[in-house]
């Protein structure tokens, strides 16, 4: 069993080791540019505080760029290794969570290699940005395995690390309550649905808080509860399964085996990505990090009700699909984050040469990019905060341009731009 445990994990780094060769996408620099600052007072607080935050502050995922931040700046490789740690750590808990469940040696160690070595949702071990997924992934696991140990005050602790992490966190107790009627009797002869009333009054208050004090009114991160939602997210979220089009289907079958594993499965499967498929605005394959590891429970039960041939053949076909298109989507994430490495580059060197020009505007910014990594990454290279990244096509660009020595970026190029006529370029 341990030579297929490192066998797996070899497998993993060698499939993924290009993730060293990326870059920031706009998010991490965004948050780069003001978390390294925060003191731990404002961690501590934010840890403990049963309040929804307005401002999306995420304390778990967070820390990891203050320090990361502090330790590494824009050097980014580093920033790989937690990431590739903590995703390895999640196939563990899974695998621990499987065999808690009785799922077989055997089958548990091919769900959670399924879960490690899956390219369907590769952005949340490849780019920093999505470690609070990851971690909210890791607290989420380690609530269930230590509910099933009857560590209650462990198991709720994990689940306020949890939602301090995303707040997809929130379905937790459903996932408990599930384990409770499906396995509660096992341990202790009887169920004890009483100790879960503190885990669902603190997702009942954080529910009631999202809802009402939520500033997202009308933007790609409001609820949208129709039909035409289902239509977009329903088919996305399919297809993250096996990388093919509505490959999710395949575990409906799995419905029909009698198999409280397997149902225990799907049913968290589900109550983890019942809150995306009303979010159409935000689709992001990282975001099926999390169902992705519960489903991959219905797969190994599954497969305890299938020759070992017919799964041994199943694992045949899937790994080359998976490696082939994991490494297509790979290609162009690199593609893209070498466009970024460039732009970045090119404003570092910039503000070195130009450290008394705190303006920036821009015409052009990598594929991807928002205006707050842009203002993220001119923050960072000057060491500074609250300095201007201004899209040209904009009054506050056009004012600045008027009465101030500016940065202009244009077609790959920095220039001094300058309201009197003796400005010169770089």
């Amino acid at each position: 069993m341990l030579f297929v445990a490192v066998a797996i994990v070899v497998a993993y780094c060698a499939l993924n080791y290009r993730a060293y060769d990326g870059f920031f996408q706009d998010d991490e620099l965004d948050t780069l540019s003001w978390a390294p600052v925060l003191d731990t007072a404002y961690y501590a607080r934010a840890f403990v505080k049963p309040v929804f935050d307005r401002d999306n502050f995420r304390p778990t995922g967070h820390l990891y760029f203050t320090l990361a931040g502090k330790a590494f700046g824009l050097d980014f490789p580093p920033y790989m290794t937690p990431v590739f740690v903590i995703h390895l750590l999640n196939g563990w808990l899974l695998f621990l969570l499987m065999r808690r469940m009785r799922v077989a040696t055997w089958q548990a160690l091919g769900g959670a290699a399924f879960f490690v070595l899956s390219g369907s949702a590769m952005d949340a071990y490849w780019k920093p940005m999505y470690v609070f997924d990851l971690l909210c992934a890791t607290f989420c696991l380690a609530s269930v395995v230590l509910w099933s140990h009857r560590r209650w005050l462990l198991s709720f602790l994990a689940y306020w690390f949890a939602y301090k992490a995303k707040e997809l966190a929130v379905m937790v107790p459903l996932v408990l309550l599930a384990w409770e009627f499906w396995f509660g009797d096992e341990a202790e002869d009887r169920r004890r649905y009483w100790r879960l009333a503190p885990f669902f009054l603190v997702s009942l208050s954080f529910g009631v808080q999202g809802i009402l004090l939520n500033p997202n009114k009308d933007n790609e991160y409001t609820f949208r509860f129709t039909f035409d939602a289902l239509r977009q997210t329903i088919p996305f979220y399919a297809r993250r399964l096996l990388l093919f089009k509505m490959s999710g289907a395949l575990l409906l079958p799995l419905l029909f085996l009698r198999d409280r594993r397997v149902w225990f499965g799907l049913f968290a499967a589900l109550a983890f990505v019942i809150m995306l498929l009303f979010l159409p605005g935000r689709r992001y394959e990282a975001y099926a990090y999390l169902p992705l590891a519960t489903a991959s429970i219905a797969i190994a039960a599954g497969a305890m009700h299938v020759r070992p041939a017919l799964a041994v053949a199943a694992i045949v076909l899937w790994l080359p699909w998976n490696v082939s298109q994991t490494l297509a989507l790979q290609r162009a994430k690199l593609e893209q984050d070498e466009t970024a490495f460039a732009f970045v580059d090119k404003l570092e060197t910039w503000a070195r040469q130009h450290p008394s020009v705190k303006t920036l505007v821009y015409e052009g910014r990598p594929g991807g990019y928002h205006n707050w990594g842009v203002t993220g990454a001119w923050n960072i290279v000057h060491h500074s905060s609250g300095l201007s990244a201004l899209f040209y096509d904009t009054p506050e660009a056009r004012e600045a341009m008027v009465k101030e020595i500016v940065a202009y970026y244009s077609a790959n190029t920095l220039q001094i731009h300058s309201p009197l006529p003796s400005s010169s370029n770089q």
